[in-house]
């Protein structure tokens, strides 16, 4: 059993990471990297436990390299098919998924949670689905609980999460502040499953992952065979042996784990506007209004930086960060994954990377996606 203190510096860190990563002021473009070395080059300076990093450009990869370690005891390096925790870049599927199904008529994001779950406490049943997609619903986070790491290991069902916090008051009314939570995308995840009467991990498989072949996204199994990277804690000094993150701790909001060519095949997917319309991505990725005139500098399922020149989410677990950014007027996406949490920022690691990057000389083999 880890002490008070540390267990105190997990939470920090799973907190720190969960959330938005975008550093106000960082714009797409930048210098003109020579050639492809530059981005295996800066991976390897970083070292970091293990590392993967892609720069997509208009549906076209023009940087791909990977780096590190996925497991110290074996001396295995990561490849392009090592599969790493993205925690929170989670909620970008989630959302996409409510989007998608409002399309379909299924899910309207002006309605109330209570109309498509139940059982909800008074206080959450008239929140509307756009103030959980942009954390202006005043829903406690579970993750703030001092019990949750307790929880964590026995793999809860969404409704145990739901139920840490069910008896605590909102955090502020509806609409007047913005506030990080997890539980919001608990309760999206559930609105999914009720309309869709599918499972969700079955309905992102069924909808993104299958028709992208992002074949080894998903979440943690009891029989993983895919090839897994160890997680990585380092905290005020020392290496912490972090948890795994059993699939149900985060579920809608932080439990997918993916490689770097599955998330190279999403990006390539966002970036030639297979997963949703122009206008609906655009809605997305639209600065949500607070009752003081103010903005929450969050769209829906995404935080914004630039006036939304630049869109993206950082995801974070035990042992790994991540961070998905997107510059939607050039349609580039830059995807960094590490087997580390703690003390460190893979935004800083993405500003780096030059968004404005044009294409490597000679052909670069990678993924490429199926039609949505």
């Amino acid at each position: 059993m880890q002490n008070d203190p540390t267990r105190r510096r997990l939470c920090t860190a799973l907190l720190a990471a969960g959330a938005g990563l975008i550093v106000p002021g960082a714009r797409g473009g930048g210098r003109q990297p020579e050639n492809c070395k530059s981005l295996p080059v800066l991976l390897e300076a970083e070292r970091q436990p293990g590392m993967a990093a892609v720069v997509v450009d208009r549906g076209r990869i023009t940087e791909m390299a990977t780096a590190g370690l996925r497991n110290d005891a074996s001396s295995a390096r990561v490849e392009r098919n090592t599969v790493f925790e993205i925690g929170s870049i989670t909620k970008v599927f989630t959302a996409l998924l409510v989007f998608r199904l409002r399309r379909r008529g299924l899910l309207d994001i002006d309605a109330p949670i209570g109309r498509y779950v139940d059982a909800l406490p008074t206080a959450w049943e008239l929140i509307s689905l756009s103030r959980l997609l942009s954390h202006t619903s005043g829903v406690p986070n579970y993750l703030n609980e001092g019990n949750f790491l307790e929880l964590m290991p026995t793999d809860p069902t969404p409704r145990e999460l739901l139920a840490m916090v069910a008896q605590a008051p909102l955090d502020f009314a509806p609409g007047t502040r913005h506030a990080y939570s997890n539980t919001n995308y608990i309760l999206l995840g559930l609105a999914i499953e009720q309309v869709t009467g599918a499972d969700y991990w079955q309905f992102l498989r069924d909808e993104i992952l299958g028709p992208l072949d992002m074949r080894d996204a998903g979440p943690r199994r009891a029989d993983d065979r895919r090839i897994v990277a160890q997680g990585h804690l380092y905290q005020d000094g020392r290496w912490l042996d972090p948890p795994i993150t059993a699939p149900g701790s985060a579920w809608a909001a932080g439990g997918l784990l993916a490689s770097i060519d599955d998330m190279t095949r999403f990006a390539v997917a966002l970036d030639q506007g297979e997963l949703l319309p122009d206008d609906l991505l655009r809605e997305m990725w639209r600065n949500t209004p607070l009752a003081d005139g103010t903005t929450a500098g969050w769209g829906a399922g995404w935080e914004l930086a630039d006036g939304g020149q630049v869109v993206g989410h950082g995801g974070g677990t035990a042992g790994f960060t991540g961070y998905l950014r997107h510059v939607p007027t050039l349609r580039r996406t830059v995807v960094v994954l590490i087997n580390r949490a703690g003390d460190i920022g893979p935004q800083g690691i993405a500003e780096r990377l030059d968004l404005g990057s044009r294409p490597c000389k000679g052909k670069i083999d990678g993924p490429t996606t199926g039609n949505m």
